[in-house]
């Protein structure tokens, strides 16, 4: 699985998910807390919101497994907030994918952290119509754009310079937590989730079911 991050020059570098090993145990989650703590680069005006809006993205990935692209493309009207989640409707996919109609952003549980740090970012976005990740006027004045979306080479920018993976990485540790804990390395589960029109394209985050036997490792 690969995935472009920006060199210096600008130019696109090929990154694999496989570069960075994922494993579901605390430090994950303590990373991923930490991460989300210090989203957000040191913006010389507005640094709040603008901090609070990168961090918003992050969590969204987390929470969603969405494409960059997929997430820059929404809409507060596709937003629900409820007592003990958020629904997110309507997520289109790109590379062939199918519509993600509803997507669960849950308050409870160790995802609860990302549901509320997005919540707080989504309290901001204006309106029904606004883009939910804006481009600034410019770092000075500290404003939005609210009917322009962040551009995919910014995001990746940002993404680079706040926490050192790139977008896909974030995507991927969606999809292992969801294959391995939620639905139980259930492929055909996995693929409704996300999205995806082949059943193979689950099969690196599915392949932990030998875990369950491990006891019998050291009977050998």
């Amino acid at each position: 699985m690969k995935n472009k991050e920006f060199t210096k020059a600008g130019i696109h570098k090929k990154r694999k998910v496989s570069e960075v090993p994922i494993f579901l145990d605390d430090r994950l989650w303590d990373e991923l807390r930490a991460i989300i703590n210090q989203s957000g680069w040191n913006y010389k005006t507005n640094m709040e919101k603008l901090r609070l809006r990168d961090r918003g993205l992050i969590c969204l990935l987390v929470l969603t497994g969405l494409r960059i692209s997929e997430a820059l493309q929404l809409k507060k009207l596709q937003f629900r907030v409820y007592e003990n989640k958020i629904v997110l409707a309507n997520a289109q996919t790109v590379k062939h994918g199918l519509m993600r109609a509803k997507i669960i952003m849950p308050k409870k549980g160790k995802l609860a952290t990302f549901t509320t740090a997005f919540q707080e970012w989504l309290s901001i976005v204006p309106n029904d119509e606004a883009y939910v990740f804006p481009r600034a006027t410019s770092l000075r004045a500290g404003s939005f754009l609210w009917d322009r979306p962040l551009s995919t080479k910014r995001a990746y920018w940002i993404i680079k310079t706040t926490t050192g993976k790139f977008p896909h990485w974030f995507r991927a540790v969606c999809e292992t937590i969801y294959g391995r804990i939620v639905f139980h390395n259930n492929a055909w589960k996995l693929k409704e989730f996300m999205g995806l029109k082949r059943l193979d394209s689950t099969t690196p985050y599915v392949q932990g079911s030998w875990e369950e036997n491990e006891k019998e490792i050291y009977k050998v």
